[in-house]
């Protein structure tokens, strides 16, 4: 995005946009709505809920995050993993980057070809919140006292997405003429203050679709990375923060790891096997 483009958004009052990137004013903001909230319940007090995550130490958790802008090591049950892959193996699909054109099921698609001869990077899961067991993960106790322990305050809104990363040799080139533009660095601007939290719901690796994250990207960017475009090049990002903070996050079924995304990070292209990934965003 350009500074014209920037302008646009202050002129169209998306203020969030612009001044959600610098971290003192979403400290600031931190500190406003924890204000505001005390002595009101929050809605993750539901103690009595067993959670999906019991050895999770919150606190530490949330060190992490502040610290590197991530935690990796939350893990889904089984049986949970199970559940939202079967759901999303039925439910239809749509391309990401025609959503209202016509569905497809996942077995549809080969090699990134769906049958009906479109290419499809990927496909995209409606309201995915319907599956009871994405609703476990986006109310577990544990997961909510972790957001709302480092936002400092309760989300206002949350989003959740559940996509198929289809394996192919379609290249960067194409990807990014099909919306996939998530391959490069960027970081996130998703109001004034917020936090994702995201699961591998098939086993992943660099070979079908790993997340690949800047550590400490969130907290030291320069000026010329807070203005402008929220994309960077592969190069300018390592050399700015140096590659030995770079991490491909890599793992079983059910790993899941949250994180503060205006760090820079961005997704692999799966050439070798399709990779299911729930990502639910708490924002705000």
């Amino acid at each position: 995005m350009n500074l014209r483009s920037i302008a646009n958004r202050i002129t169209n009052a998306d203020l969030s946009y612009v001044l959600g990137r610098f971290k003192t004013v979403r400290t600031a903001y931190s500190g406003a709505r924890k204000l505001a909230a005390l002595g009101s319940p929050t809605i993750a007090d539901a103690r009595d809920t067993p959670t999906l995550f019991p050895g999770a130490d919150v606190s530490q958790i949330v060190q992490a995050i502040r610290e590197e802008a991530v935690f990796i090591g939350l893990q889904l049950p089984p049986s949970v993993v199970g559940e939202i892959e079967a759901f999303a193996k039925s439910e239809p699909l749509h391309a990401i980057y025609d959503p209202k054109g016509p569905t497809f099921k996942y077995s549809d698609v080969v090699r990134g070809k769906c049958i009906d001869g479109r290419t499809m990077p990927i496909g995209g899961i409606t309201d995915p919140a319907r599956c009871p067991a994405v609703q476990r993960v986006i109310n577990d106790p544990a997961l909510r006292a972790i957001v709302r322990q480092y936002l400092g305050h309760e989300p206002r809104r949350i989003m959740t997405i559940l996509d198929w990363s289809f394996a192919s040799d379609i290249s960067d080139e194409q990807r990014r003429k099909l919306r996939h533009h998530v391959i490069d660095y960027h970081y996130d601007v998703m109001g004034y203050n917020f936090v994702y939290a995201s699961f591998y719901i098939t086993a992943t690796d660099r070979y079908s679709g790993a997340h690949v994250m800047m550590k400490r990207s969130h907290n030291r960017k320069p000026l010329r990375m807070l203005i402008g475009s929220v994309r960077a090049s592969e190069a300018d990002v390592r050399r700015q923060y140096g590659i030995e903070n770079e991490v491909v996050i890599e793992g079983q079924a059910g790993l899941g790891f949250v994180q503060d995304t205006s760090c820079y990070h961005r997704a692999s292209p799966p050439t070798q096997g399709d990779r299911l990934m729930l990502a639910v965003r708490f924002i705000n």
